[in-house]
């Protein structure tokens, strides 16, 4: 038997040594900055023609009855230890609706009608609409179509998790099939097919990234460059890239500022009171403690600490809203995994970005 098992080690052994190779090395770009030669600006154009093509009729969105439920942040000597001099709660809602497709929430932005726009994690858009700052109780349902026009079916192809809008267009970043997107939703609705921008590294570190790691975060900054960061973690912190031209992504060597055991989730940038401030959301989660998360800004100085037992969920979306007079209103949002454990949360806080 001890000979069996180690004739049978040994096997193991060779197999795993044959099969062993060497990565390619992770790309790399520079980090782009307000003179960058390529911009998603000067490629919109192009990205539009390509997902909406000459000829292609418009087609609505399904109607979504959404109904919004309001809650509370927590109870209120939590939440006025929790908030930062500078921020306020603005509002928090738990999202519903009858259709089955609703759910799966993984990052949001604001569209040109200031509404809020979605993807879920497999493969749609969904709006919410606003009236005086609050979800109203309609919204819409897209199913996102590949290049070839069909639908972007399965995990493998459809994990949308980051979303920006910018030149009417909507920019997603997907897992699993590491790339970016655009979808011309304002010219072709429903019928908006994927034009792709860039695939993304598929290594980090020397390692392959795992399918489920991926580009969870992406931001278009104000002067038009695209950066995603990804959930995988090296030494605690993790990794941001940026799209250098069409098909052309690496990383920076720029690190999110991740709380100690926290995962990098979602970030926007936006102007705010003349200057550029980068909101970043991140996530936990344990048996134990259950989920967690840290929104912050000023490079980390000034954060919200949402844990138990102010309203948590499995936040991992969120976008920033620029109100005037240097104030963000930033909003937050759950992936409920389709788990009916599990709920779609909707936050806003208030935030004086400049504040010290």
């Amino acid at each position: 038997m001890l000979r069996r098992s180690c004739q049978f080690a040994a096997l193991i052994l060779l197999a795993t040594c044959a099969g062993t190779a060497d990565l390619p090395d992770a790309p790399t770009v520079a980090m782009p900055d307000a003179q960058a030669a390529w911009t998603l600006d000067s490629a919109a154009a192009d990205l539009a023609k390509a997902s909406c093509p000459t000829g292609t009729e418009y087609a609505t969105p399904i109607a979504l009855t959404i109904k919004a439920t309001p809650i509370e942040l927590g109870p209120a000597d939590e939440v006025s230890s929790r908030l930062p001099q500078g921020a306020t709660y603005a509002g928090g809602w738990e999202l519903t609706s009858d259709n089955s497709s609703f759910g799966g929430l993984s990052d949001l932005a604001l569209d040109k009608d200031g509404n809020l726009l979605a993807v879920v994690d497999d493969g749609a858009f969904v709006w919410i609409d606003l009236k005086d700052g609050a979800p109203n109780g309609t919204g819409q349902l897209a199913y996102m179509l590949g290049a070839d026009g069909n639908l972007l079916q399965g995990k493998s192809l459809g994990d949308a998790e980051g979303l920006a809008v910018r030149n009417s267009l909507a920019i997603v970043s997907f897992e699993r099939t590491h790339r970016i997107s655009a979808f011309a939703l304002d010219a072709c609705g429903a019928m908006a097919k994927e034009a792709a921008i860039s695939a993304l590294p598929s290594t980090y570190a020397g390692r392959l990234v795992d399918e489920n790691r991926g580009a969870e975060a992406l931001t278009v900054t104000p002067e038009g460059n695209i950066l995603f960061g990804f959930e995988t973690v090296e030494n605690g912190k993790s990794p941001i890239g940026a799209v250098a031209s069409l098909d052309n992504a690496g990383w920076t060597g720029d690190m999110a500022p991740n709380p100690a055991g926290y995962a990098f989730v979602g970030f926007d940038t936006a102007s705010i009171g003349g200057s550029d401030e980068t909101f970043w959301l991140f996530r936990s989660y344990d048996p134990i403690r259950g989920n967690r998360n840290v929104l912050s800004w000023q490079d980390g100085k000034k954060e919200i600490v949402l844990t138990r037992p102010l309203a948590v969920d499995n936040y991992e979306g969120i976008t920033v809203e620029h109100l005037g007079n240097g104030v963000a209103r930033v909003w937050i949002v759950s992936d409920d995994n389709f788990n009916p454990k599990q709920r779609t949360l909707l936050l806003a806080f208030d935030i004086a970005a400049a504040s010290e």
